[in-house]
């Protein structure tokens, strides 16, 4: 079938959907909350314990070899264990297994084990010198964010350059530690740490700590863990935000339409300057090309918010509503991060896929040296090649989804914000626009290379 028929069927799946929760969510269902399955508690006992330092000792084992093959062994990318191990098992992996089963990083942090290991050596280490200020906020975290974003797009990352990238970010960890404590920079600065949290949110699974360190294991269905959540501060709106850009511009960057935009110049703006087409100019133009790009993968999340606002002004005008756009904002921001979820899985799960399964045989060779430690160097490199009718529907099938579940957050929220259920309905029918439009675009990039 020709794409923009899944597209127009995807949108028109999304507004019957809009359509039948205006009808059948209520303002009972929205004060009622989410449903939950809580299990017994659970109290930590010796084995529970020592499961969960051989996990952290084995992950922080193997964050240590990665900086240690980087630096030691090949400088091919697809033979050394550490682009491997950090760009698609922990970078794509641990994501996912984050949505499926709960926020199991924060029990694992290597960088929080390394701060343990420290402090046992240097008492007090981790009690930090300094307050947190309080309007910094994660704006940390979304430093650190854009730029291993920025590094893994346009950074040329190679074996050695992870591990010095790597070594690099241990010691902007331990230095926040040490000067604001590791209880303030584990929550706000530690990228990893924040993005974890937000994809545990979206998760069946929650991990709820009592007293006496007894833990309580509760179940929900996917998603609804965001319900009656909200977004604490505007950093943490634009962290969210950045996750959704920053995947959209990846796949954006790639498609034939950006290429032309810089290069063949459409608009006519660069040819008259230049006195000849932007493509003959090609080699001392690239650099100025790759600013171009990292400029619009910084501001990528601020327009993002800029339109999110816009929409959300647009239900305020319609409702006359007193709440000013920020408290909109941060009440609502967290309906957008089931389709920030989805994008990322429907871009990036065949690398998994792909490159994922070859980590098997990396863990008989980590240097890339023709050892066979395990046997596993020469029969297990076969990637999985899933057909690409699946991939296809796979991704739309997850689009339609993810921006279901943003539909119906949101209009659970406005059931909480505004008077009526007619007045929540209409506040929420620029929010359809918005999601219509993440929903055409995000489907018109992941096609763009079925077409090419």
């Amino acid at each position: 079938m020709p794409y923009w028929m899944y597209i127009f069927a995807a949108v028109a799946a999304l507004v019957l959907s809009f359509i039948v929760l205006a009808f059948v969510i209520g303002n009972d269902h929205a004060k009622r909350g989410p449903r939950r399955w809580p299990a017994p508690l659970l109290k930590p006992r010796g084995w529970t314990r020592r499961l969960k330092t051989l996990c952290a000792a084995v992950f922080f084992l193997c964050f240590v070899l990665s900086v240690i093959t980087g630096f030691l062994g090949s400088i091919d990318p697809y033979r050394n264990f550490n682009m491997t191990f950090f760009w698609v098992i922990f970078g794509l992996g641990a994501p996912y297994l984050t949505l499926l089963i709960g926020n199991w990083y924060s029990q694992v942090n290597p960088w929080a084990t390394l701060t343990q290991l420290i402090n046992r050596v240097i008492k007090g280490f981790d009690t930090g010198r300094l307050s947190y200020p309080a309007g910094l906020s994660y704006w940390p975290a979304v430093l650190l964010y854009v730029a291993l974003i920025g590094l893994e797009l346009f950074g040329h990352i190679r074996p050695f350059s992870l591990s010095v990238l790597l070594v690099a970010y241990t010691a902007i960890n331990l230095v926040a530690v040490w000067l604001i404590g590791a209880n303030a920079w584990f929550r706000y600065g530690e990228l990893f740490s924040v993005m974890f949290r937000l994809w545990a949110k979206c998760a069946p699974v929650a991990w709820e700590r009592h007293e006496d360190n007894r833990i309580r294991v509760v179940f929900r269905l996917p998603f609804t863990g965001l319900i009656g959540q909200r977004i604490e501060h505007i950093s943490l709106l634009v962290f969210l935000l950045f996750m959704l850009s920053s995947t959209a511009y990846d796949g954006l960057r790639e498609t034939k339409v950006w290429f032309q935009i810089f290069w063949q110049d459409p608009f006519n703006l660069l040819t008259p300057l230049l006195g000849e087409p932007p493509i003959r100019a090609y080699v001392w133009l690239r650099p100025w090309y790759v600013a171009f790009e990292s400029l619009c993968l910084v501001l990528s999340p601020f327009l993002y918010l800029l339109l999110f606002w816009a929409f959300l002004w647009l239900g305020k005008r319609l409702t006359r509503s007193r709440h000013t756009l920020k408290e909109l904002s941060l009440r609502f921001g967290f309906s957008l991060l089931p389709i920030a979820i989805v994008y990322h899985v429907t871009h990036y799960y065949t690398l998994l896929l792909n490159q994922g399964v070859k980590i098997r045989a990396l863990i008989s060779d980590p240097f890339g040296w023709g050892w066979d430690l395990f046997g596993t160097t020469y029969t297990a490199r076969i990637p999985l090649l899933p057909d690409m009718g699946f991939v296809w529907n796979s991704q739309t099938v997850l689009i339609l989804l993810g921006h279901v579940a943003s539909v119906y957050l949101a209009h659970v929220e406005a059931l909480t914000v505004f008077r009526s259920p007619r007045q929540a309905t209409l506040s929420q029918l620029p929010m359809l626009g918005l999601m219509v439009l993440f929903t055409g675009a995000g489907l018109w990039i992941l096609a763009q290379p079925l077409q090419g």
